[in-house]
């Protein structure tokens, strides 16, 4: 009779790869598909700003695309989320080169932070107290961006229409963009529904 013996050798098991070993639960999977996704549409929107949009000149103003899309997620997020979202993507912005001065990073993170907690704090989450919030930002924004370039001397106070009817024309922007960014933010869960 023969007699099965126990092999005192076992062989290792296979490694996996990287991500294999990296265990990353639905959600997390959820939430860096939506930083990606945002990121990319701000890529984009970068893009479409500084490349075509450049050569569009109406009465001598030009599109803030990027600006309007970082006020517009930073309206769509909750407070604390608006305030890191917003640094880094100003941050980023600056870095790309197309922003008017180092001074783009304060504004935009004071601005998207304040306007998103007065907006969760005393308005209705609906698409108009958002659309509201936002459209201040991008104005003052621009008003606090014309007075930085006329403090270094960087603009005059003749081009003061020029900036506002930049704000004007990103404001009008504004709805077309948002069904985008709210889908986006709806993956892995909404914080509240329109």
């Amino acid at each position: 009779m023969f007699f099965k013996r126990k092999y005192e050798f076992k062989p290792d098991r296979t490694e996996g790869s990287f991500l294999k070993k990296l265990y990353l639960t639905p959600q997390q999977r959820k939430r860096i598909l939506k930083w990606s996704l945002t990121g990319l549409v701000l890529l984009a929107l970068s893009l479409l700003q500084d490349v075509v949009l450049a050569q569009v000149s109406i009465y001598g103003a030009n599109f803030a695309l990027v600006p309007c899309g970082i006020l517009l997620c930073a309206m769509i997020f909750d407070p604390e989320t608006a305030a890191v979202f917003s640094l880094i993507s100003s941050t980023v912005y600056y870095f790309s080169g197309t922003a008017p001065g180092v001074y783009v990073i304060l504004i935009l993170t004071v601005l998207g932070t304040f306007l998103c907690m007065f907006r969760w704090g005393y308005l209705q989450r609906r698409f108009s107290a958002m659309y509201l919030c936002a459209a201040v930002g991008m104005m003052g924004y621009m008003l606090l961006v014309f007075a930085m370039g006329y403090f270094f001397k960087e603009t005059l106070p003749a081009r003061f229409g020029n900036f506002m009817l930049t704000g004007g024309l990103s404001v009008a922007v504004m709805p077309i963009l948002y069904p985008v960014f709210s889908a986006i933010s709806n993956i892995g869960g909404s914080t509240w529904k329109e």
